[in-house]
């Protein structure tokens, strides 16, 4: 049996999606997520090359892509390693060897190359959605497969990690959230959009498993978030005129989110003892003594941040403050505005499908819900620097850039 290109194409992508959205997070201590940039780098060099050669259309943009995304990765995944090193005098090596989780940027020209040599665009996002919703399905098995006690109390860093507890939840197995949040929105849309009886039983199936998750982890934030994302779609970004409520509810919101974060401040000097306080100001102090670049990352290998600053002291439980901290004013402001840079290209490409086929793409919905509340919660989680974000983010990149091709065709078509 002869297996072709494009199926050997659509599985690597399934392994890279499916480690990069912590699909293999609960076995072999996540060590497929290596296999997963591997054959991150494998697609990019290969869909890289055959591009280069074969198409000679001058919106390739070839350049742009290899070398924009060699500098966001140089300086995410290098420059942090070396700020570090020399600020406290030991290797640079496993401090850039801990920022390895930004190379997964490498898919975004990866998918863009891929789609320009003749993979389809649909298939990227059915790939995309069928893993999110495996992923989902893959923590059920594991919650109850692991022994959630046992590996809370681990000796082992990755294995403890992966768990957490508190009096009133006890012990719980971390979601892969992004896979969660995606999958309850795309499931419930397919579930009443899917016209074959196997697909709408599997998306089902995906989305009462999302239910379960979300009652097993119990976790009240994120599902705050996800409902108030869909509200933020439908009121502000499912059509352009929508658009105008968003500007005229910023007169209220940005008033309410600077109060707000006078009051959260206020609170956090007494909540637990004022610890997550105190690690603020430690944060916002090293920030003012390495205000550009920041202090750097830290790497287990040598020295951690508890042991320069406080043993209670944590980067990535500060949100945009932990950018600050880590990567400098540089980094905090390339932060928001990647962020702020992938919404609205979801929301543009979503509009374009509304225009061009007369209906929403259910990923980018979800992308865009998933998208606005993380800006608005930046103060307290900075998701997209981590591998789930990371991909999410390079993922929409890619797709704004594939379908604004694609629809420009469209319209050539339409006028000859």
């Amino acid at each position: 049996m002869v297996v072709s290109g494009r199926a050997l194409i659509a599985f690597a992508l399934g392994i890279v999606f499916y480690t990069a959205f912590k699909g293999a997070y609960y076995f072999l201590a996540n060590r497929l997520q290596e296999l997963g940039l591997l054959i991150t780098f494998i697609l990019f060099a290969y869909s890289a090359l055959v591009a280069s050669l074969n198409v000679k259309d001058k919106n390739l943009n070839w350049s742009t892509w290899i070398f924009f995304t060699l500098a966001l990765v140089g300086y995410t995944f290098v420059l942090p390693g070396y700020q570090f090193s020399s600020h406290v005098g030991v290797s640079m090596l496993p401090s850039i060897m801990a920022s390895r989780e930004f190379l997964i940027v490498f898919i975004a020209p990866s998918l863009y190359f891929l789609y320009r040599i003749g993979f389809s665009a649909e298939k990227i996002i059915d790939i995309v959605m069928l893993v999110l919703a495996l992923i989902v399905f893959s923590y059920i098995f594991h919650y109850f497969r692991i022994d959630l006690v046992a590996a809370y109390n681990s000796p082992d860093p990755t294995i403890s990690g992966m768990t957490t507890h508190d009096e009133a939840r006890g012990y719980r197995l971390k979601p892969p959230l992004v896979a969660v949040y995606m999958t309850s929105i795309i499931a419930a849309y397919k579930l009443v959009t899917s016209k074959e009886t196997l697909s709408k039983l599997f998306w089902a199936l995906a989305f009462f498993a999302t239910l379960y998750v979300w009652y097993l982890v119990q976790a009240r934030a994120p599902t705050a978030m996800l409902i108030i994302g869909v509200l933020f779609y439908h009121f502000w970004f499912a059509r352009k005129p929508r658009l105008g409520l968003l500007f005229l509810s910023l007169c209220v919101i940005i008033p309410a989110y600077i109060l707000a974060v006078e009051q959260y401040f206020a609170v956090m000097k007494t909540a637990d003892d004022g610890v997550r306080y105190k690690a603020y100001m430690i944060a916002i102090n090293t920030f003012m003594d390495y205000p550009f670049f920041g202090f750097g990352q830290q790497s287990a290998a040598t020295v951690t941040e508890q042991e320069i600053f406080w043993y209670k002291f944590y980067s990535s439980d500060l949100g945009l403050i932990g950018i600050a901290f880590k990567y400098g004013a540089v980094g905090a402001f390339l932060y928001v505005f990647l962020l702020i840079t992938a919404l609205v290209k979801a929301v543009k490409t979503n509009w374009l499908f509304l225009q061009y086929r007369g209906h929403s793409n259910i990923f980018l919905v979800a992308s865009i819900a998933k998208l606005s509340t993380d800006l608005f919660n930046t103060l307290l989680g900075v998701p997209y620097v981590y591998i789930e974000g990371l991909t999410h983010g390079a993922i929409i990149i890619a797709l704004s850039a594939i379908y604004k091709i694609e629809f420009s065709q469209n319209r050539t078509d339409v006028k000859r």
